[in-house]
């Protein structure tokens, strides 16, 4: 008897904790619910948005650089300041918000059954322009027949089924754009950092494949003559240090000698011109030998530790016991230290010495446009307080900041605001009435 009641208190305790789990779980499901409900009648207000945006047919398009002007997405033009309130108003940057004007047009004007899935709550926005990106190159007329094809399924399969109906539907729709997207030769190589160790990097190259063939046996060639000089890496190792040492030709051609013609002007005929081309590249090693300048974040009294962490544009966090890991063997040109917290240094023209720029640069290191990703190194540098002649100490880096020209002219020409409260900190008020707070630490509303 005793063992029977203490099961069924047991029992009755899970069940209360069951209980609990049930009561959470349903607030959450009914949050989700609503957030949906918002998602779709967001959706639906912003293609408002991008429909009012559209420049009418009625008024001249301005040419003028010193005056509003519009901004031409996938052949309709807008007001150029469209897709820079949306970037703020979804902390994103302006080029995605051009992509989201685009797709929402496209789904509202071509893709009608699609676009009912998301303002009825039955499929996400992010879903929808999947279709959109998909149909881009097709005829106008294919758009309706992946619409009728792909609008049953959305929302109502994974994206992985999704997906591959999207294929289907314009293979279907347009199977000779199919064939020609697969046909298209696609040359192109791209560089890039690993964002988890900033000591690596990435290089992808979509070549001829017989240039990939003759690339793979070079870079197995250099990687063995590494091996036999005592490199103790592993295979992948080797080759990935292989492919470095291609940076230099001369230094490639040192180790392995000519060991193909193949590209070369004028062909070497004897083995005498053979030695000739490689004793000349150790002449043309320094040539060959690019030079890098990294400009590094870090404060003054952390130089000396080297487990202090330090940023170098273009790459990110360091330590900086591993910034001369990054040039390597590189030659090096070292930029001066530059103190950023001042703001003595001034100028009376309008034009801006380098001084002045090189401490606006390191002080706001990306472009402080609310949520840019854009690092501001090349970028122009525009006066928050207009220039105006006769004044002096105007061009001085706490009236100065780093902007493109399309933020230029949107804040010049479509009434917004910018005040720089302090050296580096900026606070902007758009014509829609947002207010964002910008400094170095990134963007917050107001």
């Amino acid at each position: 008897m005793f063992e029977w009641c203490r099961i069924v208190r047991m029992y009755d305790s899970v069940d209360q904790w069951r209980d609990g789990c049930r009561a959470v779980m349903a607030r959450y499901v009914a949050l989700r619910r609503q957030i949906d409900d918002l998602e779709a009648t967001a959706a639906a207000q912003l293609a408002l948005v991008v429909d009012t945006y559209a420049w009418p047919k009625e008024l001249p398009v301005p040419d003028r650089l010193d005056a509003f002007r519009c901004e031409q997405i996938s052949g309709t033009d807008y007001g150029e300041d469209l897709t820079s309130e949306l970037a703020i108003a979804g902390g994103t940057s302006v080029g995605a918000a051009r992509y989201l004007v685009r797709d929402v047009a496209h789904l509202t004007q071509r893709l009608p059954h699609c676009w009912d899935k998301v303002v009825t709550t039955q499929a996400p926005l992010w879903q929808a322009r999947r279709v959109a990106e998909a149909c881009q190159g097709l005829d106008v007329g294919c758009w309706a027949e992946v619409d009728a094809q792909v609008a049953t399924s959305l929302g109502a399969v994974g994206m992985g089924r999704l997906a591959r109906l999207i294929t289907a539907g314009v293979a279907t729709a347009a199977p000779a754009t199919m064939l020609r997207r697969s046909e298209e030769p696609v040359h192109c190589v791209r560089t890039g950092g690993d964002p988890i160790d900033p000591l690596t990097g990435w290089v992808w190259a979509k070549v001829e494949r017989s240039d990939a063939i003759f690339l793979d046996a070079t870079i197995q060639l250099i990687a063995d003559k590494l091996a036999q000089q005592g490199d103790p890496g592993t295979p992948d190792q080797l080759r990935a240090r292989a492919l470095g040492v291609l940076a230099n030709p001369a230094a490639a051609l040192q180790i392995t000698g000519i060991h193909t013609t193949r590209g070369m002007n004028p062909t070497p005929e004897t083995d005498a011109d053979r030695e000739a081309i490689c004793d000349a590249a150790g002449k043309l090693l320094d040539s060959f030998t690019p030079r890098s300048h990294i400009y590094v974040h870090t404060w003054i009294d952390h130089v000396d530790d080297p487990l202090a962490v330090a940023r170098v544009e273009g790459i990110g966090p360091v330590l900086t016991s591993q910034i001369a890991l990054l040039t390597g063997a590189t030659k090096i040109s070292v930029t001066p230290v530059i103190h950023v917290g001042a703001d003595s240094i001034t100028s009376d023209a309008y034009e801006i010495p380098h001084r002045i720029r090189e401490h606006v640069l390191m002080r706001d290191p990306w472009e402080p446009f609310p949520w840019s990703n854009r690092e501001s190194r090349g970028l122009d540098l525009d006066h928050t307080i207009p220039w105006q002649p006769g004044l002096a100490d105007q061009t001085r880096p706490g009236n100065l900041e780093p902007l493109t020209r399309k933020t230029h002219r949107v804040k010049t020409h479509a009434d917004w605001q910018l005040t720089q409260t302090l050296p580096g900190q900026y606070t902007w008020h758009t014509h829609a009435r947002q207010h964002i707070i910008t400094d170095h630490t990134g963007s917050r509303r107001e």
